[in-house]
């Protein structure tokens, strides 16, 4: 690893994290490979966008109530074994839609079964990984690049993982592509089990406390209450405009094909860029000076979407979207893994998975609502009115608090 590199990086000079994050890349291309085939496949039995939108709910939706629940029970402990047993439970629901895709009995039914599995999987892997990460740190100081960096292979692998599919899909057929996931999950079950945790050294006073010590923890931490509830905005009116793109690009481009790849192109690159310069060495600088302007950004981009008539203008819109959602959620992430107590910290990252991704499930169902009454830009225009309503009464009522 040069010098230069991790000057830049700081978190890579740590090889256990190198380790980690080269598991992490290849699993994440891999499950974004096994999720985006299996869209396509419920979408070639079935037609039905309806049924897609109950697949994407199954994959997603259980982080609501799960990861919180799951991430209580989480510690530095156990956060290995943890990986690892639902890494290898991944793995036998990666070869079983691998196995019934070969002999041609994968039906819709079957599909939606594994998709609860996988999403109830993914629910308690979202904690313990955050949790592993964190644990295999020699220094501490390094965790907010770490979490950053995570968040980047995190968005490399959403912007090649459907790329993949969409090349194996047709060529290689579904088999190959589960099987694809099932190799990319032995990698990085290969690289947990290498990986060495680091001793941690537990408060005087510290102990398990669950869920309830962290909602203690969220009440009288003012920045945790805060920003938790500004991502739980975020991902139900923010994050869930991906259900918009294709009906943008068709309906007021009239090009679904080209301007539908071309915006969640620019989305993609606008997150990758939050997520490179909060890997980088001033990425804690740029939390500390920027982290309350970036959600208003977002209220901003979906404005400037629901007025957009030009192309270039629509795309930079949906980069500074991209941008302020990964680096709202990213800088938040690692400012309360930073500020929290050990004994606290897998509920919360649990909680932090609630907040955002377990809202988005119910920000597609509704944002789809409102684009068949208002519209696509009517939707756009509503997202952005309600998240600066929402962001606007948060500020205030935080202002109130810390007033008393």
């Amino acid at each position: 690893m040069s010098l230069s590199l991790q000057r830049i990086f700081p978190a890579l000079s740590e090889p256990t994290l190198r380790r980690y994050l080269t598991g992490q890349v290849v699993s994440v291309l891999g499950s974004w490979t096994q999720n985006v085939t299996l869209n396509l496949v419920v979408y070639h039995l079935s037609g039905s966008g309806a049924v897609l939108a109950l697949l994407n709910f199954l994959l997603y939706g259980p982080q609501l109530v799960i990861a919180p629940i799951a991430g209580a029970r989480i510690s530095s402990h156990n956060a290995r074994r943890t990986t690892l047993a639902v890494l290898y439970t991944s793995l036998a629901v990666a070869c079983s839609l691998a196995v019934l895709s070969a002999f041609g009995v994968l039906t819709l039914p079957l599909i939606l079964a594994h998709a609860i599995v996988i999403g109830v999987l993914t629910s308690i892997e979202s904690p313990a990984r955050q949790v592993l990460l964190v644990s295999c740190l020699e220094d501490a100081a390094l965790l907010p690049n770490a979490v950053a960096m995570n968040t980047m292979v995190y968005n490399v692998g959403r912007m090649v993982g459907p790329t993949i599919a969409a090349v194996l899909y047709p060529t290689l057929g579904p088999p190959f592509a589960f099987a694809t996931y099932a190799v990319a999950l032995c990698v990085m079950a290969w690289c947990v089990r290498s990986m060495v945790i680091q001793p941690r050294m537990t408060k005087k006073g510290d102990s398990r406390g669950g869920l309830r010590a962290a909602f203690a923890y969220i009440l009288d931490d003012p920045f945790t209450a805060k920003y938790l509830s500004i991502l739980a905005c975020m991902g139900l009116f923010a994050g869930s405009y991906q259900t918009l793109v294709p009906l943008i690009a068709d309906r007021v481009f009239h090009d679904a094909a080209t301007y539908t790849g071309v915006f969640f192109a620019a989305a993609g690159v606008g997150s990758l860029s939050a997520a490179v310069i909060l890997s980088s060495a001033i990425g804690s600088m740029m939390t500390q000076r920027y982290l309350s302007v970036a959600p208003w950004i977002a209220g901003v981009a979906l404005a400037v979407l629901a007025l957009a008539g030009h192309a270039a203008l629509t795309a930079f819109a949906f980069f500074a979207l991209g941008f302020s959602l990964t680096f709202s959620a990213t800088s938040t992430n690692a400012t309360i893994q930073r500020r929290c107590p050990d004994s606290v910290r897998g509920a919360l990252v649990g909680m932090y998975g609630m907040a955002y991704n377990g809202t988005m499930p119910f920000g597609y169902l509704l944002v789809g609502a409102v684009s068949e009454a208002l519209g696509v830009q009517g939707a756009f225009g509503a997202m952005a009115v309600v998240l600066g309503a929402s962001l606007a009464l948060l500020t205030v009522l935080h202002r109130v608090k810390a007033a008393h």
